[in-house]
């Protein structure tokens, strides 16, 4: 029984010891695992470079290339000295400085006695406390001097103004630079869909605008059909801002309060010009009155795209005509701007509810018909035969 308990006791002593070395071993162990855990890490940040990579070299990384514009403005920002602005305060104390410089050297001047001393700037509140007693001697006397020194300055002050104007040529120089932008790099795009371009009123303001403007395009019109006006804009950004809220703001498309100060019954007059006509007999000279060109009520102007573009298509701002829709779109080919064409087929399609492109009236038995052509803008086929054909009469 004693040999039993001793061996009993001497079995948990021997247990208690078994659990320190296991205590041991499992921190030795984790320590050994946060080693070569650093170790592996290390090992792969050394080899996880594209030195060691396989597929790097199968990876192009193209040189960017700038464009004009921006090589042109880099250069200029290379080549611009570097500038330092000032604070307002420090502009003003400048300012100050120059001027007491400015006048320190008159003052230095006039006491070396190489420039005359200047007259007293008299006016009719001060001249009593400046001239003192030869004002009370004779006022009347001095009041003239003092006005003849007012109308003097005043005098002064209009001739530098009138050396300073511009003449009508520079002004119209300096218009003309103010208007002018450069479209070497880049060109702003607007066209418009107008219904009726066939009022004087409308075509005069149009071209004139666009002259002033330094806008290029011009205004296609298509005789086959209503409503087919294509006005094409080709200029600056601002130039195109300008020219669109002439368009769609100012014009007045329907001739709303055109004629105000006139009565319908004047409206319906004979106008024109009077022409002479002296005979043999000698007889007086005849009147020839014209009508008057009346606004169409239901005329109207709508943006159809803008955009830009490289370079202008046209070069210069031109009124055509074309009998049908084919042949406008061959005048705007032959620019390689057929597609605005396209934008205004589509623009009247969408605007007049119709399905298809427009290709033009044709005749069928007798009766005048528009053809419209699924999927196509500008080209018309015969009337039987053909199932994407729609005629509307």
């Amino acid at each position: 029984a004693i040999a039993s308990r001793a061996k009993k006791g001497g079995g948990g002593l021997g247990k208690k010891g078994d659990e320190a070395d296991d205590a041991d071993t499992v921190s030795r162990r984790y320590q050994k695992q946060r080693r070569s855990h650093a170790a592996l890490i290390e090992k792969c940040y050394h080899h996880a470079t594209l030195a060691h990579s396989k597929t790097h070299t199968l990876l192009q990384h193209p040189v960017p290339v700038l464009t004009p514009a921006q090589k042109a403005a880099a250069e200029a920002l290379k080549a611009k000295p570097p500038t330092l602005h000032l604070t307002k305060a420090e502009r003003k104390r400048h300012r100050k400085l120059r001027r007491a410089e400015r006048l320190r050297e008159q003052q230095d001047m006039q006491a070396a006695g190489l420039v005359p001393p200047p007259e007293p700037r008299l006016t009719l509140s001060n001249y009593m406390k400046v001239l003192g007693d030869q004002a009370v001697l004779d006022p009347s006397k001095m009041e003239a001097t003092v006005m003849e020194q007012i109308q003097a300055r005043k005098m002064a002050h209009e001739k530098m103004n009138a050396d300073r104007k511009l003449t009508k040529e520079q002004r119209s120089a300096k218009h003309a630079r103010k208007l002018a932008e450069d479209t070497s790099q880049n060109v702003k795009v607007a066209l418009f869909w107008v219904r009726d371009m066939s009022h004087p009123y409308h075509r005069a303001k149009v071209d004139l605008n666009a002259q002033q403007n330094g806008v290029t395009g011009g205004v296609l019109e298509c005789e086959e059909g209503s409503g087919m006006n294509l006005v094409v804009a080709e200029g600056g950004e601002k130039a195109i801002k300008r020219y669109t809220r002439l368009m769609t703001v100012r014009m007045r498309w329907k001739g709303e309060d055109f004629y105000e100060e006139e009565s319908e019954e004047e409206e319906e007059l004979m106008v024109g010009e009077e022409e002479e006509h002296n005979g043999e007999d000698g007889e007086g000279g005849t009147e020839k009155k014209e009508k008057r060109k009346k606004f169409n009520p239901n005329n109207e102007c709508e943006l159809i795209w803008t955009g830009m573009a490289v370079k202008r298509a046209l070069h210069s701002f031109m009124f055509q005509t074309a009998p049908n829709s084919v042949v406008a779109r061959k005048i705007l080919e032959a620019k390689g701007v057929a597609h605005y064409w396209d934008l205004c087929v589509g623009h009247v399609e969408m605007k007049e509810g119709v399905v298809g492109g427009y290709a033009g009236r044709v005749e069928d038995g007798g009766d005048v018909a528009l053809r419209f052509r699924l999927g196509d803008g500008g080209s018309s086929r015969k009337a039987s035969g053909e199932d994407n054909d729609i005629m509307m009469k």
